[in-house]
């Protein structure tokens, strides 16, 4: 059963500001032996939050409050500065449209390469080749470096790459982007496919009209804090 589960986690992250960057602030603070002032901000506090096998979770909240943050720690990609993280099941994140491409490589080769994203082994990625690239719909463009692509491009091979898994747990940025118009009408099926298929959604966005609309539970971020976990 896929179950995450946060414990009185917070998360404080540094700042560094401009004394800490200039380079005559550099030089004074290894002459003196100062040791450089680091500025923090609690990006999360004390948030307490389980979700459990077959619920759809969306956080909301303005910007700044949280919302991202809560993202990462609760798929595994950022560790909390105090409090436990819980996490059962597979996951898969999809919070940037970019997905980690390595514009150097080609279009296949980030397919194979960008599976440790989506929790697949390079022969599972190599099983879904053909499937993936079809659904790009970039043809030959597959075949050359991700540089030469169009932002649009770029988004369809993300997005391609990101849906192609099974996940017990799915968590989402409400920023992905989707690509051109006439893109985005297939991926608006295949990405509501790929909700059906994940056991845990947990996604943000500033519309809670929009999430009504596909998940079972709404929490609230404000100021760092969970208002209705």
């Amino acid at each position: 059963m896929a179950r995450i589960r946060l414990r009185e986690v917070s998360v404080r992250l540094p700042i560094y500001g401009e004394h800490n960057m200039n380079l005559k602030s550099r030089v004074v603070q290894l002459a003196t032996g100062r040791r450089p002032e680091i500025e923090h901000i609690d990006a999360l506090r004390n948030i307490n939050l389980t979700v459990e096998h077959g619920q759809r979770v969306g956080i909301v909240g303005p910007n700044g409050a949280g919302k991202t943050t809560l993202l990462r720690v609760a798929s595994g990609i950022l560790p909390p500065t105090t409090g436990t993280v819980d996490i059962e099941g597979s996951v898969v994140t999809m919070l940037t449209s970019m997905l980690g491409l390595d514009y150097q490589f080609t279009g296949y080769e980030n397919i194979i390469r960008r599976g440790v994203y989506i929790n697949q082994t390079p022969a599972e990625m190599e099983a879904k080749l053909d499937e993936i690239a079809a659904f790009s719909g970039l043809g030959d463009r597959l075949r050359h470096p991700v540089r030469t692509y169009s932002a649009g491009m770029v988004a369809r091979l993300a997005f391609s790459i990101a849906t192609a898994a099974e996940p017990d747990i799915l968590i989402i940025d409400e920023g992905l982007g989707m690509a051109d118009a006439e893109f985005t009408k297939r991926a608006r099926a295949r990405f509501h496919d790929l909700l059906d298929r994940s056991r845990i959604l947990v996604i943000t966005s500033h519309s809670q009209d929009f999430l009504a609309g596909i998940c079972t539970r709404l929490v609230h971020l404000e100021s760092s804090y969970l208002v209705d976990p």
